[in-house]
């Protein structure tokens, strides 16, 4: 009944908006750009109205108007372009490129659209078409390398996995570095990470994927990237971090469309760990320390456990509408499978908007619904626990891996045949690679609804009243079943356990926005908005199965977990805040040369409860100056633009910090509170200067962007510990500064422009330099852990001096020359304290975009590269210190280690016994300073061959077949994994390699087809 419902308001909105169509004349046409190309996507809309169409694959379009209206012609990437009909009923219109254009139009915060030249900050546009040419399974990594002062980093959990998104450096000690993922003007939720990111060596919850990652790229018209405090002021204090501004595509006036996109990915490891393949086994078969083998073992590790992954993506759209009511409606299927056995992800996407327009057109009316259905299977586990690496990797060489594949369970006569384990170790770092697939699995399911909905009344040319409001739902549920004979140090009893969560975070979020402009009689021009705005957020959930194992072995239901309460439910704390607000902008122009911009906003927010700045305004003020308009220039200047800004931002504190409570857990029992209050804590500051100049030169033809900037946040939030006669264990408080500066550059030149042959051609260079300039003003030199380095040999820290996320470990103990020193046994020395040995953020990032069009055939590509950097293999270390190694295995074959030593008496020592030395610095524990590698990273990110049919046909207007790949090879790469890949989203386990699953390379085919 309720999809007869469904199907019946469908119909009777594509009736409505085919009513009025009648009434017009039907205007068709073609639109190319200035090299005679048919361009695809460019929206149609007549002058006064918000209704339109959007062209076909071969650049024709058809729209119902009246024979004196004017049609505004505009795209992502081409200028604006407004045409009056004067009774033509057919047109041929040629668009110019938009970045070279003046009056550009773009989209800014709350989605108030301006025009690009009146900008007094950087801003960067990706059209929809660079996220689709070749698609992820996480649409911000199709970003990766396209856009100036973004760095993205994949995490290396499988299909669907999260991806790490970092706007102009890290600038919070705690809380989320990540930017504020905005749709159509109105904020978004990220989160969705029931079973959380894992921020130690061992590991944690396996990784459930971001918010923005369920999203279908067919559906996003375009990506607007905000980096600076001063665009993204107006979004408060969740944008301090910068906004990445979705703008989401719609129905437009016309004829029918519909798009079906079709794309397959075969995936393959794109690197693998070097063996040995000379030592065999030792005695207890843990390790390969063992004699040299007769002849080189066949070794098959590799092969016996990773699989060919693929991806599938399949979507359809339908776009249709008249003046009065436009459609778009549209559905994607997702299904990959990882390089992993047992990894697979299934994603549905249900999107439909409407658009109605009433009164004369001054009433529009806009609801845009989204409903996600996703699941992951076995997603892999990141760190020294329930990963298949550890076993896979540290297995001894010369042995047989076949048997423990096919074999991994056992029965066990003790226990009436149950299945055990079947592993040459017995440790807690190890399992059968298989026994974890099969019987360690986990299961992830995610429901999610996304509802837009904006009204907005035209009250005159001058002044327009929009009342908006979304609410975005997400429900995550997440179960690992741990089968008996698992590790005793991983289950809970004999017979197995098992854990399960249920979450669901709810974000409900309105506003309302007076946009008005002062009618003035000179050159000077005033616009502006103010509003308000509320956002709630609340998280509810419960956790399952948490006491002592199973009563009967492998029966995964909650009536089955044994526990010593008498309850085996715990309920999760309950999230809920809450920030009210009220903003205002105004912008001043004069002869569309000079413009200045000041906004102002304030917050309320609830988790500054209890104290007396739950109250805080921020403001922005900015200027650009078009020189271009107002000075005579050389010739080959086309345009020339200056511009500054100074913003400030603030984020409040975590929930219940301020007058923390106790709260009901399982069995009725009751949690008391060890957070110290603190009613004196403030919200954290960011203060960011931003200059910049735009150019272009040569009739439009090469572009050149530069942006400077710097800010420092203030007011960090950083946890101490208090006096033990308090009774509390953890307090919080404001002090610190962590600055960040750098450069952005954009250059971008069409190198041929022709009617048959062009190629344009683009780099973006960006560098960020991270500083501590300050932390806890009582202990100036201490360290703050982002992730402990206790009892293993990676951490993560701050320290004044520093930057962010600094890696710690220990070193060599050296001699004042330098020289390694030695034990009595001929073992190195560490220096048994834990220091900087390293940091992972590059130094600079560059990207170089190319396309090339040909007749019918299109050629795009994208080499990036990150540059500088350290990063650190835990996965290295542990491999040497087995035996398993081909460093190891060298070593062995030239008898010794050659190092710059000296002995306990102080005799110079040269080489060392390779047991000796890899046992020593190697293991989990080993010495960090010998496992630091250069992070940079060049590669080949993308490549897209395609071809455009030539169709005429009535019913397919457009067919393109692609050859599509993506991480396809490296140029550059000398540590032992992808330094760019990531163990967390979160802010710990930065430049690190626990056994990460290998990034991936990606072939395959892309068909697109419009009706």
């Amino acid at each position: 009944m309720r999809l007869l419902n469904f199907l019946l308001v469908l119909f009777l909105c594509l009736g409505f908006s085919y009513l009025a169509s009648a009434q017009n004349t039907t205007v068709t046409g073609n639109v190319v750009d200035t090299s005679g190309k048919a361009v695809a996507g460019i929206n149609v809309t007549i002058q006064g109205k918000s209704t339109g169409t959007v062209t076909n694959n071969d650049g024709s379009f058809s729209i119902s108007a009246d024979k004196n209206a004017t049609l505004i012609f505009s795209g992502i990437g081409y200028a604006q372009q407004e045409v009056p009909l004067n009774g033509r009923t057919n047109l041929d219109i040629v668009l110019r490129s938009r970045e070279n254009e003046l009056n550009a139009v773009v989209v800014t915060a709350l989605g108030v659209t301006r025009s690009q030249k009146s900008l007094v900050y950087a801003n960067q546009v990706v059209s929809g078409s660079e996220l689709t040419n070749v698609k992820s399974d996480n649409l911000m990594n199709s970003l990766n390398g396209k856009v100036a002062g973004v760095t993205i980093s994949p995490s290396t959990s499988g299909v669907g996995g999260s991806s790490k998104v970092i706007l102009r450096g890290n600038k919070n000690a705690f809380g989320t570095n990540q930017p504020l993922y905005v749709i159509d003007g109105m904020p978004i939720s990220n989160a969705g990470n029931a079973n959380g990111q894992p921020n130690g060596t061992y590991g944690g919850g396996p990784d459930g994927g971001d918010g923005i990652s369920n999203l279908n790229p067919d559906d996003i018209e375009s990506i607007t990237i905000l980096e600076g405090a001063s665009a993204a002021a107006l979004y408060g204090s969740q944008a301090a971090n910068g906004v990445v501004l979705v703008t989401t595509k719609k129905g437009r006036v016309g004829k029918a469309i519909i798009n079906v996109s079709s794309s397959y990915t075969n995936n393959t490891i794109s690197y693998k760990p070097k063996f040995q393949n000379q030592y065999g086994a030792t005695q207890n078969g843990n390790q390969s320390w063992g004699d040299k083998l007769s002849s080189p073992a066949s070794d098959n590790r590799i092969s016996a456990f990773y699989v060919d992954g693929n991806n599938f993506f399949n979507s359809i759209n339908f776009s249709a509408g008249s003046e009065k009511a436009q459609t778009y409606f549209s559905y994607a299927n997702t299904t990959a499978n990882g390089v992993m056995p047992t990894n697979s992800l299934s994603r549905n996407n249900f999107t439909f908007r409407e658009i109605g327009h009433f009164l004369n057109d001054k009433l529009t009316v806009d609801v845009n619904t989204n409903y996600i259905q996703q699941e992951i299977n076995n997603t892999p586990a990141q760190g020294l626990y329930f990963n298949s690496l550890t076993g896979l990797y540290l297995f001894p060489v010369g042995v047989d891996i076949a048997k423990y594949k096919n074999d991994y369970a056992v029965p066990d006569p003790a226990r009436n045949g149950l299945p055990n384990q079947n592993w040459v170790a017995n440790e807690d770092v190890q399992q059968n690679p298989w026994w974890i697939l099969y019987k360690n699995p986990n299961y992830s399911t995610r429901n999610r609804f996304i509802i837009n909905a904006s009204v907005k009344y035209q009250f005159s040319e001058n002044l327009s009243l929009e009342v908006r409001g979304n609410t975005d739902r997400t429900t995550d549920i997440w179960e690992r079943d741990l089968y008996a004979g698992t590790n005793p140090v991983l289950v809970q009893g004999n017979n197995g356990s098992f854990t399960r969560s249920n979450q669901t975070f709810t974000q409900n979020y309105a506003d309302g926005i007076l946009n008005f402009k002062l009618p003035t009689n000179s050159g000077f021009k005033i616009t502006g908005l103010a509003g308000g705005s509320i956002t709630d957020q609340n998280t509810v959930g419960a956790s399952y199965g948490a006491g002592q194992g199973l009563s009967i072995p492998n029966v995964f239901i909650l009536q089955n977990v044994v526990t010593s309460t008498t309850s085996p439910v715990s309920t999760l704390p309950t999230n809920h805040n809450q920030i009210q607000s009220l903003f205002g902008n105004l912008n001043f122009s004069y002869n569309d040369w000079i413009f200045l911009d000041v906004t102002g906003r304030n917050d309320w927010s609830s988790n500054l409860a209890f104290t007396s700045n739950e109250s805080y305004f921020y403001p922005s003020v900015g200027l650009s100056l078009v020189l271009s308009e107002v000075t005579k220039l050389p010739n080959f200047i086309t345009f020339a633009k200056l511009r500054g800004s100074y913003a400030e931002v603030t984020t409040s504190v975590p929930q219940y910090i301020t007058n923390p409570i106790n709260y009901l857990a399982g069995g009725g029992s009751v949690t008391f509170n060890t957070v110290e209050p603190n009613p004196e804590l403030k919200p954290t500051n960011t203060k960011s200067t931003e200059a910049g100049v735009d150019l272009r030169f040569f009739k439009d033809r090469l572009t050149f962007n530069f942006t400077w900037y710097k800010s420092n946040t203030y007011n960090q939030f950083i946890q101490y510990t208090p006096a033990a006669s308090t009774g509390y264990t953890v307090g919080y408080m404001n002090a610190g500064n962590i600055e960040n500066k750098g450069i952005e550059m954009v250059l971008s030149y069409d190198m041929l422009k022709n009617r048959k042959l062009s190629w344009n051609t683009s780099l973006n260079y960006s560098s960020n330099k991270n500083t501590i300039i300050a932390l806890d003003p009582s202990a100036p030199k201490s360290v703050i852990f982002l992730t402990s380095p206790s009892p293993n040999a990676y951490g993560s820290a701050l320290t004044v001096g520093g930057s962010w996320a600094d890696i710690y470990g220990v070193k060599f103990q050296r001699s004042a020359k330098g020289e390694i020193m030695l034990n009595s046994s001929g073992q190195p020395i560490n220096n048994n304290t834990f220091v900087k040995v390293g940091n992972p953020n590059p130094k600079w990032q560059m990207g170089w975009n190319n396309s090339f069009n040909f007749e019918h055939f299109n050629l795009s590509f994208l080499i990036d590269g990150k540059f500088g950097g350290q990063v650190m293999s835990m996965t290295q270390m542990m491999m040497d210190s087995y035996g398993t190694s081909k460093e190891s295995g060298d070593a062995r074959n030239s008898g010794k280690v050659e190092i710059n030593g000296v002995g306990p008496d102080g005799t110079a020592v040269t080489s060392v016994d390779p047991f000796k030395w890899y046992s020593t610095i190697g293991g989990r524990s080993g010495i960090a300073e010998a496992y630091m590698y250069d992070a940079t990273v060049v590669r080949l990110r993308q490549l897209s061959l395609g071809y455009n049919f030539p169709v005429s046909g009535k019913v397919i207007k457009g067919l393109k077949l692609s050859i599509i790949g993506s991480n396809l090879m490296y140029f550059y790469k000398k540590a032992p994994y992808d330094p760019e890949i990531t163990m967390s989203t979160g802010n710990g386990m930065s430049g690190v390699d626990v056994f990460n699953q290998p990034s991936t390379r990606n072939i395959g085919a892309q068909l697109n087809i419009s009706f």
